[in-house]
């Protein structure tokens, strides 16, 4: 039950931790990938990957573009609350209903970001061939895969997340 625990908290950390860097990441003028967002060597190479035509690079950087306006004040709005949230219990003094309000209003914001990536994946596979999106899925289970590796290794740095042996009761 302990590890049952611990497997859902962690996972629950690990994934908040995500949405807080790439909030982070997102906050001044970056969005996503390169050093000046969108557009960057890591997108121009996913283009030429996908073999995408002068017009369908021109069509995916202005749907980009236009998630980056409507995605930006969702991730202040996150950054804000995750602000907020920190504040909260310094004091000794559990708050029940301000948890309760900023957890709501993190959800909400949740939401409204999924739809939105949701939202500009359907726009930019839309500007896509069959052949390309087909590509695309492809190219997407190869990164999966390349995570999970990642993250079996600890990302080069000889540890993986989570607690380790002998945290468990009983494990040495």
């Amino acid at each position: 039950m302990k590890k049952v625990i611990l497997a859902i908290t962690a996972t629950t950390i690990l994934g908040l931790g995500a949405v807080l860097i790439f909030g982070q990441k997102m906050g001044g003028e970056r969005f996503g990938f390169g050093p000046k967002g969108f557009g960057g060597p890591h997108f121009e190479r996913l283009f030429e990957k996908l073999n995408l035509t002068e017009e369908q690079k021109t069509q995916v950087k202005q749907i980009i573009e236009d998630s980056k306006t409507r995605v930006k004040p969702l991730m202040e709005s996150l950054r804000a609350n995750h602000e907020q949230m920190e504040k909260l219990g310094k004091d000794g003094v559990y708050n029940e209903e301000q948890v309760t309000q900023l957890a709501a209003a993190q959800a909400d914001t949740m939401k409204q970001l999924i739809i939105e990536k949701e939202k500009t994946k359907a726009q930019i596979f839309a500007v896509l061939t069959p052949e390309q999106r087909a590509q695309a899925e492809q190219m997407k289970e190869q990164f999966k895969e390349r995570f999970k590796e990642r993250f079996k290794r600890g990302f080069g740095r000889g540890q993986g997340f989570g607690p380790g042996p002998g945290f468990g009761p009983g494990e040495e």
